[in-house]
């Protein structure tokens, strides 16, 4: 009787247990599971190019991991645009269509760099780069005294693709690098004697406004003289064995910045120290480029090579018997 009675106290509690449990569950009645939404990505799209040709559309920057085993910097795959207040970028064109027939010009394309007096006499690189501003009048004024006349690199492209008609006694003077003395001492000196330069410009220093080079305000004043400023790159680097985006950012950003400030088309180009492989001039013909010049030596030019254009040095060493003797011209 005893066991009976056990047994029933012992079914009595169980179930009074499971009751008091499912009143709690049932007291607090549980809560739906919080759904994560992901929104579908934003696509912009892009602006229709001009004149049919394809452009890069800004991205953002390439942000490296804090851990990788490349060691180089990541560099933004398309360089976004300057936009500086009232200025509007140029429509891109294509070269003049070559008609074919394969032509010659002999035009002296020379090359400069410093136009004033090295600091250091010991500096024999720097002394070479460098033609004192009385030197270089001095050969301005010989070039206008026989009859010489300055063109762009544009007259140049069309004379050999085009048969555009240059004058007798055509010459391209080109300076390199872009260096604050370019502004103080050839631009007074061109502007005198009525003869115009190409400038080839590093943008880095003039967005870095680093004071030993030409800054945006005088880039602008000269291409608003007459002036052409055109491309050396964003800094002076090697653009042998790069990266896609290291030519991006180097050429097509160099490029923008230029044509951002001016207002003028940048189609032409000097290589860095005259370095270049053939992936560089594939980028440049893939990229609208007309033409670009070397380091070499020589001063005969067409169309095919127009990516490869040689030209004639002007060390600081050079005599003006010696300059006057190097272009044919009688000794003063």
């Amino acid at each position: 009787m005893f066991g009976v009675a056990m047994i029933s106290l012992l079914i009595v509690a169980a179930f009074q247990f499971k009751t008091d449990g499912l009143l709690t569950a049932e007291a607090s009645p549980m809560k739906a599971p919080t759904q994560t939404v992901t929104a579908p990505p934003v696509v912009k799209r892009a602006a229709a190019a001009p004149h049919g040709i394809r452009m890069i559309a800004p991205q953002s920057p390439v942000v490296s991991s804090p851990i990788s085993d490349d060691l180089e910097p990541r560099l933004p795959r398309t360089p976004v645009r300057p936009t500086p207040t009232g200025v509007v970028f140029p429509a891109p064109i294509f070269p003049p269509i070559f008609d074919g027939t394969t032509r010659t010009a002999t035009v002296p394309i020379l090359m400069y760099h410093y136009i004033s007096t090295p600091p250091v006499a010991t500096d024999k690189i720097r002394m070479s780069l460098s033609v004192t501003p009385e030197m270089f009048e001095a050969q301005v004024k010989l070039l206008a005294d026989n009859g010489f006349t300055t063109i762009t690199l544009f007259d140049l492209y069309n004379a050999v693709a085009t048969g555009q008609a240059l004058p007798a006694k055509p010459i391209i003077l080109t300076f390199d690098d872009g260096y604050v003395d370019n502004y103080e001492q050839a631009f007074p000196i061109l502007k005198k004697y009525g003869l115009t330069g190409t400038f080839f410009v590093l943008t880095g220093p003039a967005d870095a406004k680093d004071p030993a080079y030409l800054s945006w305000d005088m880039i602008k004043a000269m291409s608003d003289a007459g002036m052409d400023m055109q491309l050396h790159s964003k800094e002076h680097v090697d653009l042998r064995h790069r990266r896609y985006e290291d030519l991006v950012w180097h050429i097509i950003g160099g490029r923008q910045s230029i044509e951002g400030h001016t207002g003028k088309l940048v189609v032409f180009m000097a290589y860095p120290s005259g370095k270049y492989d053939s992936t560089v001039v594939k980028f440049l013909a893939d990229n609208n480029f007309w033409g670009a010049v070397t380091t070499e030596s020589g001063r005969t030019h067409t169309a095919a090579d127009a990516l490869k254009w040689t030209r004639v040095r002007i060390a600081g060493q050079l005599r003006l018997a010696d300059f006057a003797r190097l272009l044919g011209m009688p000794a003063p």
